[in-house]
């Protein structure tokens, strides 16, 4: 069942447990200026931090590639070179805790949206483009990983050979691993670059329906998260594993969890279960738009004949779901506005810029609003009470940071409805301060003549209670809220107070509430303070908050390199033996069954083969270790119609020791042979690999 905002009630308790840590945040990190929050809080800007992280991710890529020479025989001497000069270490770690930091950047930023409600409706393309460019991120990360060429690249590799085997397998077994790799590193490397290409194109999607898209982070987060980084890259600098040695197994390694920790669950577990954990938990976060899907108040809708098509509707959108038409009725104007009910998303931020109530929510009338708020202003005169009247948005009422609601002694009908809330509230006054609350979409809907109408009705005083304007759940509410109200020291003075604050933030409000109890006028200023004063006072306040949030970013990092521990791929008293076969097979159907005056027929191009289809019998292995049988497999030719190489890997783990190990192969459909017939000694820790020799027929040990 769709629910409201506030109905949700599970993600509420939820959310209100994420907005206490922004309000601490906010405590620790804001400057407040005539009661305006300016907070130095990264949470806010989790989206804009992660493209920062991207770009520092290109420029110190970019440093890397110039010095990175691929192939299985070079990779690893050129890392090792980058990092014995200080500036490539530097370039190294900083490109390697940016990519860690990347991942809980955006986990964090997709956490946040669900926790608020930002996910479904149309948001969904957000949501949904934002998993798939994690996705994106996480193969590029991987693929870096394995340009290395160290034993956390072997141990890649070694998922890799026994996932897909066939020729890439044996590329990496044979002798020859050197030339037969090099066009398989220079891929990574292209596709290493390349895709990120494609996460640029990725965020364009990501931002497609948002009218002003936010691309940078304020300067003191951009300078902060890069001085951070440095730091930790010259408190701990990256270090290379062991390199990648194939005739060895690999041991306990330092191994990051971010991109390389499935390795070790699909060891012990298997692929199935694994990846299909992994994949029913992925399509369960990207069905979520449609699986918890809520309800709105809107779409909003257009009063044609108030509309003048003045365009500010359409300007102010946040996110470009209303556009302009030719008028087509009789109208004195060219234009109108016309909503795309597919795209709102119910703020009203087009309700408060019309003056002449030109747009409407469905759900939410301003009719019912302004009738609401007279009724209840005038049941409160007749009480003989002057309550003072808060206009505020749904997040800040479902997370608590208005007062406790008190009985109402008399309830009436028009307390009892669902978005007019009636408070009372002490303060340090022994008296009863009374308020009444009126909960909207998002504070953007405000229209400034709802204040001044409450004041003429008998309001005490009118507080517009907002989100800082870096956390709107609908990104530009406080930013029109402002440009109608007027910036900071220029709102309407006559009793009208403004406040952002963090949703859950009570104290700010109870403060706010107490200089309104105490009579002080809208417009007070703090004491005037000298120069001196008002310098030395805001180098303090700017140096707390960037402490803190230098603190907080530092902590943010840290938590990403903790994934980085180490992990056991195999123990020290494991051997193993390997099998690799590459063979072109037998035909079931030689040439010689060809008539010769066919044979003579055939263009030079066209082998015998191909006019009987080519088809090649199976290959059948049998293996035994110490007599004891331990493989009996049948191998497949490749191809449509059977026609190609049959490859084959396998591989089993042994006690260090001496084996007689005998292997017999039918490639004919008719006889066994005998194809490797000798003792293998194997040493703890080490790979012994059996390869088939086309033209001997044979297996040798390598």
């Amino acid at each position: 069942m769709k629910r409201y905002y506030p109905q949700r009630r599970v993600l509420r308790r939820l959310e209100r447990g994420w907005t206490r840590i922004e309000v601490l945040l906010n405590r620790l990190t804001s400057d407040k200026v005539d009661g305006q929050v300016r907070p130095w809080n990264p949470l806010y800007h989790l989206g804009t931090l992660a493209i920062f992280l991207l770009i520092v991710l290109a420029v110190t890529g970019t440093y890397l590639t110039i010095f990175y020479r691929p192939g299985a025989d070079r990779a690893y001497e050129t890392v090792m070179g980058i990092s014995h000069s200080w500036l490539g270490s530097l370039m190294r770690t900083v490109h390697r805790y940016a990519a860690d930091g990347l991942l809980l950047v955006i986990l964090l930023h997709a956490l946040k949206m669900f926790l608020s409600d930002r996910f479904w409706g149309s948001r969904w393309l957000a949501w949904v483009s934002g998993w798939l460019l994690l996705i994106l991120i996480w193969i590029i990360g991987v693929m870096g990983y394995w340009l290395v060429w160290d034993q956390r690249a072997q141990w890649l590799t070694e998922y890799a050979i026994g996932l897909l085997k066939g020729a890439f397998a044996l590329a990496f077994i044979t002798p020859e691993i050197a030339s037969r790799t090099f066009a398989f590193f220079v891929i990574i490397l292209f596709l290493h670059i390349f895709l990120s290409v494609l996460i640029v194109l990725g965020i364009l999607v990501h931002e497609l329906r948002l009218s002003r898209a936010r691309w940078w982070s304020p300067r003191w987060l951009m300078v902060g998260t890069g001085l951070v980084l440095v730091a930790l890259a010259l408190a701990r600098p990256a270090t290379n594993a062991p390199p990648a040695d194939l005739s060895r197994l690999v041991g306990t390694i330092s191994l990051d969890h971010w991109y390389l920790g499935f390795l070790r669950p699909t060891s012990l577990w298997g692929n199935l279960p694994f990846w299909g954990a992994a994949g029913l938990v992925m399509a369960v976060l990207l069905a979520l738009p449609w699986l918890a899907r809520g309800r709105t108040m809107g779409p909003a809708v257009v009063a044609e004949p108030a509309c003048t098509g003045c365009t500010l509707c359409f300007q102010q959108c946040p996110y470009e779901a209303i556009e302009m038409r030719p008028r087509t009725d009789e109208a004195p104007y060219p234009s109108r506005a016309v909503v795309n009910p597919a795209l709102c998303t119910g703020c009203g931020i087009c309700v408060g810029t019309c003056a002449p109530g030109g747009m409407e929510l469905i759900g939410l009338p301003t009719s019912r609003l302004r009738e609401t708020i007279r009724e209840a202003l005038a049941s409160a005169r007749a009480a003989g009470q002057a309550p003072v009247v808060i206009f505020t948005c749904q997040r800040h009422t479902t997370l608590g940071s208005l007062p406790e609601a008190l009985p109402d002694p008399e309830p009436t009908k028009v307390f009892s409805q669902p978005l007019l809330l009636r408070h009372a509230w002490s303060g340090s006054n022994p008296h009863l301060l009374p308020l009444v609350s009126l909960s909207l979409p998002c504070a953007g809907m405000l229209q400034p003549t709802w204040a001044r109408e409450s004041l003429k009705a008998g309001a005490r005083a009118v507080l517009v209670l907002s989100c800082p304007e870096d956390d709107c759940a609908f990104r530009e509410g406080p930013r029109w809220l402002a440009e109608r109200l007027g910036r900071r020291h220029a709102l309407v003075r006559q009793g009208v107070y403004w406040l952002e604050a963090a949703p859950g933030d009570r104290h700010a409000v109870t403060t706010l509430l107490t200089r309104i109890a105490a009579g002080a006028p809208a417009d007070e200023q703090p004491p005037a303070d000298t120069p001196q004063q008002r310098g030395w006072r805001g180098i303090a306040r700017r140096l707390r908050s960037g402490l803190v949030a230098l603190a907080l970013l530092t902590l943010t990092f840290g938590l990403a390199l903790t994934a980085e521990r180490p992990t056991t791929a195999s123990t020290l008293n494991t051997s193993m033996i390997r099998l690799g076969l590459a063979h072109p097979g037998k035909l079931k159907a030689p040439s010689s069954e060809i008539a010769p005056e066919v044979m003579t027929k055939l263009p030079d191009s066209v082998a015998p083969e191909q006019v009987l289809g080519g088809e090649r019998f199976p290959v059948h292995l049998r293996v035994e270790v110490d007599g004891k049988t331990v493989l009996e497999r049948t191998y497949r030719p490749r191809g449509l119609r059977r026609e190609g190489i049959t490859y084959g890997l396998e591989s089993w783990t042994l006690s260090p020791g001496s084996y007689r190990i005998r292997i017999w192969m039918m490639d004919d459909g008719e006889a066994w042979r005998l194809v490797f017939d000798d003792r293998v000694e194997v040493e703890a820790g080490r790979v012994r690999t059996l390869l088939y020799d086309e033209e001997g027929a044979v297996f040798h040990l390598h």
